[in-house]
């Protein structure tokens, strides 16, 4: 067994926390559940529910990020065999999505705690507002971290595979954070309740890079 499929199994467990990191945020535990992303919404149930599920949410996020982002590095390692360019450009795109994307899901769990804090001793538009103000530095690099995470890292891979840069089969070009949107998104509109689907995708890139180093 290579380094290649070693990592490539960390992968794959580390996207599937963060695919679970996304629940606590996303769900009420009501009837009636939508999806708000924490950072862009305020959420009243925030109130209603326990801290510790922000607290979790963190967690799982801090402890499967790292992995993910290992698997796409040693993916521009395999892909650097056969284009300097490409490699260089997944592992600058990893480098930016490193450092933006959990400071995007720190501020999506810290904007319910602050919330959770103030509300009641100030009324309910203070709060709002002091739960936005926890976010304001963090939107310039939620939009960055958005773009690397979903359409840097596909649009990078799809080319490396599509031009044989990535030596796997074609098919491969469907395993990516987009494809894993869209099937969640028509999944969550027949009401069932769905894990975080950039964290899917990543687990997909894992098993990209486990095809990868079976077929070295």
């Amino acid at each position: 067994m290579n380094v290649y499929i070693i990592i490539g199994i960390l992968g794959v467990v580390s996207g599937l926390l963060c695919a679970a990191a996304d629940v606590p945020l996303a769900y009420s535990g009501e009837e009636k559940e939508k999806r708000k992303l924490a950072v862009g919404r305020v959420s009243a149930w925030w109130t209603k529910v326990s801290e510790d599920r922000f607290s979790l949410s963190f967690w799982l996020s801090f402890i499967g990020q790292p992995g993910t982002y290992l698997t796409m590095w040693m993916l521009a390692e395999l892909i650097g065999r056969n284009s300097f360019g490409l490699s260089l450009a997944l592992k600058i795109n990893t480098f930016i999505s490193a450092y933006t994307g959990l400071l995007f899901h720190v501020t999506a769990c810290t904007k319910p705690v602050v919330y959770r804090s103030v509300f009641g001793a100030v009324s309910e538009a203070e709060a709002k507002r002091a739960a936005d103000a926890a976010g304001t530095y963090a939107v310039v690099p939620s939009v960055i971290s958005a773009a690397a995470l979903f359409i840097g890292t596909t649009v990078i891979m799809v080319i490396a595979i599509l031009s044989g840069a990535l030596n796997v089969p074609k098919f491969f070009v469907l395993f990516n954070p987009v494809t894993s949107t869209i099937i969640l998104g028509l999944l969550k509109m027949t009401g069932m309740r769905i894990v975080g689907p950039l964290g899917v995708g990543f687990a997909l890139f894992a098993v990209v890079l486990i095809t990868a180093g079976i077929l070295l």
